[in-house]
């Protein structure tokens, strides 16, 4: 029997990221409408930092434009598709997360906790007062406890220990969701886009965005919390990390520190880079985060964030001398001021005095890798959440143009794990902190 070939056409990676960026990079109706690269400083790492604007979502919200980098998007690598893909992945995640509320796929429902127990509905609004008593009565605090009587903005998500539908606050779902307080909802605390992620396979956007919940719990609970880091040592573990640590890094420049930031009780490497100035100039340190289930790939995924981190303080602080504004050391309500504040050397002095609190580690001497295909990693992760008595909560945010482009973005949130939180606003008061030794200070954590 004869056997008929198929021809197939392989696309490089760099002709897939030029055919993708042609279709979503447009100043007029792109999902992108610009994009840019961060010219590298002297001493600085020999890496591409990419950054990307997203097209007019604020407009279906009826809010002002945001300022130029407000949506945090970014890529990094050493090579261009690297810097490309991380860009333009990112463009997409925002603009689901910001779709959702208005795409009609999440209607919203508003009533109290109460009311919905009455009428026997599932609903899990979280803690209900994640700061403590002293954080609420500050002058200028956004947030404020809820009560069973007051109304939220209720979404369906999927409650992944049963599949079964519940009622979650619209506000900590949806990163595009405006708390409507002319209803007399309390802003109960900020939603943040960790938990959300896109790709073009289903199943490594799911895991992303699960192991990035992992990776934010375990570093605010480290900065935050009474842990210790591992400084890690390099040996034949992580020789091709070193090779391109030898690439990209001048001997007499910046140079990088890894720390091991161990979860309580959920599986991954989460490891923060810390990338140093030498010579005093600014940033004086940047820190990145990077997970995987291996842990080159964690340390290499942290020194990527941690270059782009690099380039946003120098923006930041750029723009800060152009607007001569001082820098912000108090109330920190964004996720820039804390990054510009870190990388003046009062700021890195926070930053190293926390990390200074660790033990040394040899790469070879941490746990094996976990290797698996995405889609198990991620079944494992879901499992592991639910052996350990977390709440878990999926949303499908893929859009009908996401889809044509061909990714999906996954969405979960878990009220049992530490978020990002603005960086004067902690959640001191939540009990995921007692599995990190309690909460234990309050300076701005680092990360955007």
């Amino acid at each position: 029997m004869t056997e008929v070939l198929t021809p197939r056409v392989v696309e490089s990676p760099d002709q897939f990221t030029a055919r993708l960026r042609a279709r979503m990079h447009s100043p007029l109706c792109g999902l992108m409408p610009s994009m840019g690269f961060l010219q590298r400083q002297r001493g600085a790492p020999r890496l591409m930092v990419a950054g990307g604007e997203l097209t007019g979502v604020h407009v279906l919200r009826g809010l002002p434009a945001p300022k130029i980098g407000a949506y945090h998007i970014g890529g990094y690598g050493l090579r261009p598709f690297e810097s490309h893909i991380r860009t333009l992945g990112e463009v997409v995640e925002r603009y689901g997360g910001y779709l959702a509320p208005v795409s009609g796929h999440f209607p919203i429902r508003y009533a109290s906790v109460a009311e919905l127990r009455a009428a026997g509905e599932q609903c899990d609004a979280g803690p209900a007062a994640p700061y403590t008593a002293e954080q609420y009565a500050r002058p200028g605090f956004p947030f404020r406890p809820y009560r069973d009587d007051d109304v939220l903005g209720w979404v369906r998500a999927t409650r992944l220990r049963d599949g079964s539908d519940c009622w979650v606050p619209a506000q900590l779902l949806l990163v595009g969701y405006v708390v409507q307080d002319h209803r007399g909802e309390p802003w109960v605390a900020p939603a943040v886009s960790t938990g959300t992620a896109s790709h073009t396979d289903p199943d490594k956007a799911a895991l992303n965005a699960l192991e990035e919940m992992v990776q934010i719990d375990a570093a605010l609970s480290h900065w935050y919390g009474g842990g210790r880091s591992a400084r890690i040592a390099h040996d034949a573990r992580t020789a091709a990390l070193q090779r391109v640590l030898h690439e990209a890094f001048d001997p007499l420049g910046d140079r990088p520190e890894f720390h091991l930031l161990p979860s309580a009780d959920l599986p991954g490497f989460t490891v923060a880079c810390l990338i140093r100035s030498r010579d005093g100039r600014l940033p004086a340190v940047a820190v990145g985060l990077g997970i995987d289930g291996g842990l080159e790939r964690a340390m290499y995924r942290a020194l990527l964030e941690a270059a782009g981190v690099r380039g946003l303080a120098t923006w930041s602080t750029l723009q800060q001398r152009f607007e001569r504004r001082e820098t912000v050391t108090d109330d920190i309500f964004d996720l820039e001021s804390n990054v510009s504040y870190a990388a003046t050397p009062e700021g890195a002095r926070v930053v190293d005095a926390r990390f200074a609190a660790c033990d040394d580690v040899s790469a070879d001497d941490l746990p094996p890798d976990d290797d698996r295909p995405a889609g198990v990693r991620a079944r494992a992760l879901i499992k592991a959440f639910h052996a350990t008595g977390k709440r878990l909560y999926a949303a499908d945010f893929t859009t009908v143009d996401v889809a044509d482009l061909g990714f999906v973005v996954a969405r979960f949130w878990s009220p049992d794990l530490v978020t990002l939180p603005l960086p004067s606003a902690p959640a001191a008061a939540h009990e995921r902190f007692a599995a990190y030794g309690g909460f234990r200070r309050h300076d701005p954590h680092p990360y955007p």
